[in-house]
């Protein structure tokens, strides 16, 4: 059985890091086009917007994708019908609750342009939550190829559309418009070309009561894993203004290329893996999670670091001068990114074993030391010291998981 493990998770891995290299290629050259077509200012819009919506995702995460996973139940027709039942409604929720929150949200920000912007955008959760929850019956089955192809080929669609529009109207409708492509080509392939189960209404008590008791922890360690991810974004935009929010973004994007991959490895593949392994007893996982491990990070490691020292002068070669600041920040959220990378290869551990409540205190951790950066470095050194306590709380946080 180990064995067969292996190979699963090895031929899962290989179309992970296909479709991170190619996603991460095409994400970078049309990042570069876009820098080219439109304003800082107006990916600082979109940072926020982005923000806002996944906030709203993982705010109200129940865990659905790591319990089809890890549950003994996460194939049968009526688990997945309640969770996709679950899903829609979710999604609708999701929709109001952004159109609910685009006026004040504009107000913050003085910016009111972000009304009609948020509440078309989340118009997007709608689409996401008639998703098929077979596509996560994939995810657990590590069955990633044909899941991979098609989503790339969504991907690309996207694209296409975003830098088209951005190049014809100039305006950030490009990048609303590119994430609603993408989003409704993904639902309909999981309900045809990625459908292993009609999807339908339904509503089994049981399996209700196993998806909440579950996903209670993940709930609240997915609110606090958003506050980890995005409340640098929210405040950084507050006092650093749209175009200081737009180059940070673009460098905190790039910090994240590297470990992208890996990242996908935790959470597609290790999760799966660590939980069958589980299965076998502790003295396996654990023999099993070193060997991984070592493995990973004698692979992922030494890009970061390559990156460390040469990431001021990457971005003088390919981007414009309204972006050479992004340099100086991408070298500082890449030294944080090598802690985090460290952490994503052993964090799907407590998951695999069913302790969804000391994720979420790891979690919890996590954004303490965020906010602790954040606030001294702010305080000692504005914009840098903000970026710098940002990295440094990344370090501080691996033996907490330890």
């Amino acid at each position: 059985m180990q064995s067969d493990l292996k190979k699963l998770a090895f031929s899962s891995s290989i179309w992970v890091m296909i479709d991170t290299v190619i996603g991460q290629g095409l994400r970078f050259v049309s990042n570069v086009i876009l820098t080219r077509l439109l304003a800082p200012e107006v990916f600082g819009l979109m940072g926020i917007i982005s923000a806002v919506l996944t906030g709203l995702t993982m705010f109200s995460d129940v865990g659905l994708k790591p319990s089809v996973i890890q549950n003994p139940r996460g194939e049968e027709p009526a688990f997945l019908r309640t969770a996709w039942t679950i899903q829609v409604i979710r999604g609708v929720l999701l929709s109001l609750a952004a159109a609910l929150l685009a006026w004040p949200i504009a107000l913050y920000y003085n910016e009111p342009s972000l009304v009609l912007l948020i509440a078309v955008a989340g118009v997007t959760a709608i689409v996401a939550g008639f998703e098929s929850t077979w596509l996560l019956v994939l995810s657990r089955r590590m069955n990633i190829g044909k899941m991979t192809v098609l989503e790339l080929s969504a991907y690309i669609v996207s694209l296409v559309v975003m830098v088209s529009c951005a190049w014809y109207f100039n305006s950030i409708w490009a990048l609303i418009v590119g994430e609603f492509t993408s989003a409704i080509l993904i639902l309909i392939f999981s309900h045809t070309l990625l459908a292993g189960l009609t999807m339908s209404f339904q509503w089994e008590s049981t399996a209700v009561k196993e998806l909440i008791h579950f996903g209670r922890w993940i709930f609240i360690s997915t609110a606090l894993t958003f506050l980890v991810s995005s409340l640098d974004i929210f405040i950084l935009g507050s006092f650093g203004g749209l175009a200081v929010l737009g180059i940070y973004i673009l460098a905190k994007n790039l910090s994240r290329v590297a470990i992208t991959a890996l990242l996908e490895l935790s959470s597609t593949v290790l999760f799966p893996v660590y939980s069958r392994l589980a299965e076998q007893g502790f003295d396996t996982l654990r023999d099993q999670t070193f060997k991984t491990r070592a493995l990973l990070l004698l692979v992922f490691l030494p890009p970061l670091w390559l990156m460390v020292f040469l990431g001021d002068d990457f971005i003088h070669w390919v981007y414009d001068d309204r972006y050479a600041d992004a340099g100086w920040m991408l070298q500082i959220l890449v030294a944080g990114s090598i802690a985090s990378a460290i952490i994503a290869t052993i964090s799907p551990v407590l998951l695999a074993v069913g302790n969804s409540f000391k994720n979420l205190i790891f979690t919890a951790s996590q954004l303490g030391f965020q906010i602790i950066g954040m606030a001294v470095g702010a305080y000692l050194a504005g914009i840098e010291g903000f970026i710098i306590g940002i990295a440094i709380a990344e370090i501080f946080c691996y033996p907490v998981l330890v």
